[in-house]
């Protein structure tokens, strides 16, 4: 287990030596603090593949805006059971609604300890996620382009934080970079030649938007 400088946020390694990816260690730690019928709150960046995990157990998936601020300000209504980044912030809010490092450790410890970290792993679903990053000269106006051509291409489109579109398959997010002239492109699919599909697609959007 590791922690940043300030140990709010945590990672993992199985004992097999397995890497636990954000979306893979947030599925586990939300699968383990819900019961069905309870809520996890997660970013709008989240993977596919954790919304169909938890989905599975009967556990609803809201999303939030990115910033564990977001997260934990989501994690504070009655029915949400846990939130949670995939950089690796993890909020009980039975405990706290702050980031909680060694919380989270001592959670996956004891989860290790029933089943090891390797084998939950093989429950989860993962999908491709395709990513890229298009420099734009004014990045509010651009992102106000997308949105148009997007309302007019799709019909389930989110702005809660950039543009997110749900597809039948998939999803995209175009988000604004906060510090740099460009905007982040990222495209998830159940398979490979989808999400590179998709993610083609976005950046034409963006293309044509800028």
């Amino acid at each position: 287990i590791a922690h940043d400088g300030d140990a709010d946020r945590t990672r993992a390694v199985a004992a097999d030596g397995t890497f636990l990816s954000g979306d893979a260690t947030l599925a586990l730690l939300a699968a383990e603090a819900a019961d069905p019928g309870e809520r996890v709150a997660v970013p709008v960046d989240t993977s596919l593949a954790v919304e169909d995990h938890l989905e599975s157990r009967d556990v609803a998936v809201t999303r939030t805006p990115v910033g564990d601020v977001h997260v934990a300000a989501a994690a504070a209504e009655p029915d949400v059971a846990f939130g949670g980044e995939p950089s690796g912030a993890w909020i009980w809010p039975e405990a706290t609604l702050c980031p909680d490092g060694p919380l989270a450790a001592v959670r996956l410890a004891a989860m290790a300890a029933v089943e090891p970290l390797a084998s939950r792993l093989e429950a989860l679903p993962s999908y491709p996620t395709r990513r890229a990053n298009v420099e734009v000269d004014d990045r509010r106006a651009t992102m106000a382009a997308v949105e148009k051509r997007v309302r007019e291409r799709y019909d389930d489109v989110g702005t809660l934080d950039g543009v997110r579109v749900e597809t039948a398959d998939g999803w995209f997010l175009v988000r604004a970079s906060g510090t740099q002239p460009l905007v982040r492109l990222t495209a998830e699919a159940r398979d490979v030649d989808r999400a590179e599909t998709l993610l083609a697609e976005t950046r034409e959007l963006v293309e044509k938007a800028r």
